[in-house]
């Protein structure tokens, strides 16, 4: 490529130090135009219903040799982070995957073009400097598996969602608590009086009580008024015993004869999961809170069963769609999948997709579609973590 050629020669300004990228020459050849030099920022443009979101951060490598960063071509051709070699001029620099190269003095609203980033980043000449534009969201939880590409366009969605959310909590004035001084005065009073030695009365009744409470539990073979942790099982004879009383012991009633009950038949094994499903699941039950997670997969069971069943019903499309569709700002929604780690990457891997209407964002479920072959294993297996 002709724009290479000049890669070798000497500089006249060599051993000068300043701030410019000495590559930008090539860009100005990749880049094309008629005035020539780095594209000048023409605006936020539109991404979300505003400008590109994301944190901005400036990037120099400045050694020579391999930068140890792997990028991949999003589909509008710029370059994506997608992978960082550990212990590389890239890793200290603090890059990492799912960042956006964007062109210097941009506010990161100019994304750089991939065949201009290879370019330079081959050339010897050093520093390589650039801006990325970095998208970080509370539930950023996403599977290796999945390309930068789309890895930072689910982070783009969640992080309008978020935002959009903390503007609306800014706009709501907070209740303010009052409280009664006359209610406060009379607690505060019941507080200073001492307690009074107990009469000879009040001695008897406690005894008598007392004693009550000693019967009745040799009466049902344990003390009621005792907390203890118990079985269903036990709970359930207890109650039999309270209502009831305790069950006759004596001569075995004969059984009526009963014909011989037929073969079980094999229940049928289950399907096997799919991967992304797995790894999902192995991150929501490893990194949340037992209770969170039993939650969320409560949740979840019952927004996939109306999809694949209620949101099937071709007979009334407008009501099955409502069941096929979760709106992710929902309060309710938002702490069992979008809060909760690997919860929504389970909602995807049954079928779920992530969109945006009007700016706020939704998990739709495709109509005339029961789901993967495997769902039924999945919804018995987070089932059984829940009662887990």
């Amino acid at each position: 490529m002709d724009f290479l050629k000049g890669l070798g020669k000497g500089d006249k300004n060599k051993g000068k130090k300043n701030n410019q990228n000495p590559l930008d020459h090539i860009g100005r050849a990749l880049g094309g135009g008629g005035g020539g030099g780095h594209r000048k920022f023409q605006g936020s443009g539109k991404s979300l219903g505003g400008s590109k979101p994301g944190k901005v951060v400036h990037i120099v490598l400045g050694q020579p040799g391999s930068l140890g960063v792997k990028v991949e071509k999003s589909p509008r051709g710029t370059a994506i982070v997608a992978l960082v070699v550990e212990q590389s001029q890239a890793e200290s620099a603090g890059l990492i995957r799912g960042d956006i190269v964007c062109h210097t003095d941009t506010n990161g609203q100019e994304e750089m073009e991939f065949d201009l980033f290879l370019a330079l980043a081959k050339s010897p000449e050093r520093p390589f400097v650039f801006d990325i534009r970095r998208i970080e969201t509370k539930a950023a939880n996403l599977s290796d598996r999945k390309t930068a590409e789309s890895q930072n366009r689910k982070q783009a969605m969640i992080a309008a969602a978020e935002a959009r959310e903390k503007a609306a909590k800014a706009r709501t004035k907070p209740v303010k608590t009052y409280i009664k001084k006359d209610n406060q005065a009379i607690i505060d009073l019941n507080a200073a009086i001492p307690s009074a030695p107990q009469s000879e009365a009040a001695k008897r009744a406690v005894a008598a009580a007392k004693s009550g409470e000693a019967k009745l539990a040799d009466e049902l073979g344990y003390n009621p008024f005792e907390t203890n942790k118990s079985t269903a099982g036990q709970a359930r004879n207890a109650t039999v015993a309270t209502h009831h009383g305790a069950i006759n012991a004596g001569a075995p009633t004969p059984l009526p004869a009963v014909s011989k009950p037929k073969e079980a038949t094999t229940a049928a094994p289950d399907v096997p999961m799919g991967d992304a499903f797995l790894d999902a699941y192995t991150t929501a039950v490893t990194t949340n809170e037992h209770q969170m997670v039993v939650q969320s997969f409560s949740i979840m069971r019952k927004l996939l069963t109306n999809a694949t069943t209620k949101g099937q019903n071709n007979s009334d499309p407008v009501g099955a769609a409502k069941f096929r569709r979760v709106r992710l700002s929902n309060a309710k929604i938002k702490s069992a999948i979008t809060d909760t780690h690997g919860a929504l990457d389970m909602m995807m891997s049954c079928g779920f997709q992530l969109t945006e209407e009007d700016g706020e964002c939704f998990l739709m479920f495709p109509s005339s579609n029961t789901g993967p072959v495997w769902l039924a294993s999945a919804l018995k297996q987070m089932e059984q973590y829940e009662a887990s």
